[in-house]
């Protein structure tokens, strides 16, 4: 039989002693209403209620189910049975539940529901959109996610659903996890993951139900919180709905042509940088075996990484020359003899000497100023040290013969450049086409005002 629909529930609720016959608190208790009716929050598998006190001291969220799943009460058991061992206390991350299998009264039937107490805390969107300008704030929530994520992996917990609405951050900055009806507790190794999870934190490549499946869409929530503390304007740039934080399915399926991932890869914090690079290895990983995550560094050295642009090669100066002893280019004859200048050589060739690169100019090239002559005669005495050149020479060093390196362009430069036409812009092209039309506007009123029949 099918479950109650959201408005069965809805109608329900408002009668907490009639729908609650088996739990004396909910049942004095006072359903939250608004104008629409009972305070809810809707999901996939349920749907949440606010309940108070008489007094108004204390408050409970209740989950109903509105689908239906055969192995839901057993995992429940054990999932409590699990959690119940921890001390809250300790476990700043861990809500307290109550699974009761036949807890509400709907329809004459009664039906399952989940109930814990209700957190005075922010869900993780509506806080990031607060703070999101201030990156202390980000990164300290980042590093307490972290560390939340690594001790319930050190007690061998999964909550199997990370995502943006089941994380609520709660003064001073802590991170608290509700909607376990995805967790993974030791006691239920070897059964069926109950459902994939958020498809904006998932890998494409469902990662199977353990202790190890919250590591993907971990690495993406740490991953989006240190992201922003660097550069806060990725919140409005990169997001395309209120579904996510900075990636989405989109990214993951495609991550050569996604735009927060290449800006995550140029993020002026190293770890953002080593962090992305790790999530691109998940998504080609074929296991499930994931490096969990790494500590977050609380005072990164920004470094913003720029993409080098290519520069255009100047034009060789022959007349010009690097001093003695600095060389830059290829190598001459001046600075082959360690900066002095060198006798010519009886064998040397008549004509000009050759370049390394030589420039194609349809005149002969000329070297201006004192220099010794190929055909002169070896003197005995080696000749006085060679006079240094004006400043305006050494500073017009040939920079095309230095090696250049090659780097990643942007996007922006990568870009094949669309050609229009832009002889449809000049003036006199514009002045013939106005003419051609005012031209055929009056042919038109003449046939219309005395046709030629």
């Amino acid at each position: 039989m099918e479950p109650p629909s959201l408005t069965d529930y809805m109608m329900a609720v408002q009668h907490p002693r009639l729908c609650f016959p088996d739990d004396d608190v909910l049942a004095a208790s006072t359903t939250v209403l608004d104008a629409l009716g009972p305070v809810t929050g809707s999901g996939v598998f349920g749907c949440v209620f606010r309940f108070t006190s008489e007094d108004g001291a204390l408050t409970w969220a209740v989950k109903c189910f509105t689908s239906h799943s055969d192995a839901r009460a057993d995992r429940y058991r054990k999932i409590c049975a699990a959690l119940a061992e921890l001390r809250p206390a300790e476990e700043r991350w861990l809500v307290p539940i109550e699974f009761a299998p036949e807890g509400v009264l709907v329809g004459g039937r009664r039906w399952p529901l989940v109930k814990m107490p209700w957190r005075p805390a922010a869900p993780l969107l509506d806080w990031v959109e607060r703070w999101k300008d201030n990156p202390a704030a980000l990164r300290a929530v980042a590093a307490d996610f972290t560390a939340v994520v690594g001790r319930m992996g050190e007690l061998g917990i999964a909550h199997g659903d990370l995502q943006h609405g089941n994380i609520l951050i709660s003064a001073p900055r802590r991170v608290q996890l509700i909607d376990y009806d995805a967790m993974y507790v030791p006691a239920l190794a070897g059964t069926a993951r109950p459902e994939r999870g958020h498809r904006n934190y998932q890998r494409p490549r469902p990662v199977g139900y353990g202790p190890r499946m919250d590591r993907f869409p971990a690495r993406v929530i740490q991953l989006s919180l240190l992201g922003l503390a660097a550069d806060a304007e990725l919140w409005d740039r990169l997001r395309e709905d209120d579904d996510r934080l900075l990636l989405g399915q989109e990214d993951f399926e495609d991550p050569g042509g996604s735009e927060a991932l290449a800006a995550l890869a140029d993020s002026p914090d190293p770890q953002v940088r080593d962090i992305t690079a790790r999530l691109l290895a998940d998504l080609r990983s074929p296991h499930d075996l994931l490096p969990p995550l790494a500590a977050v560094v609380m005072e990164p050295t920004l470094t913003p990484v720029t993409p080098a642009r290519p520069r255009p090669a100047p034009v060789r100066d022959t007349a010009s020359e690097t001093p003695a002893g600095q060389p830059t280019g290829p190598r001459t004859d001046e600075a082959r003899g360690g900066g002095q200048q060198q006798e010519p050589r009886p064998e040397a060739e008549p004509g000009p000497r050759p370049e390394p690169k030589p420039e194609p100019k349809p005149e002969p090239r000329t070297e201006p100023g004192p220099r010794p002559q190929p055909h002169r005669a070896p003197q005995p005495q080696p000749q006085p040290p060679q006079q240094p050149q004006p400043a305006a020479s050494a500073t017009a060093a040939p920079a095309a013969d230095r090696p250049v390196r090659a780097a990643a362009r942007s996007r922006s430069t990568r870009r094949t450049p669309v050609r229009r036409n832009r002889w449809l812009l000049r003036p006199g092209v514009l002045l013939c086409l106005f003419v051609l039309v005012v031209l055929l506007g009056l042919l038109v009123a003449l046939f219309l005002v005395a046709p030629p029949w």
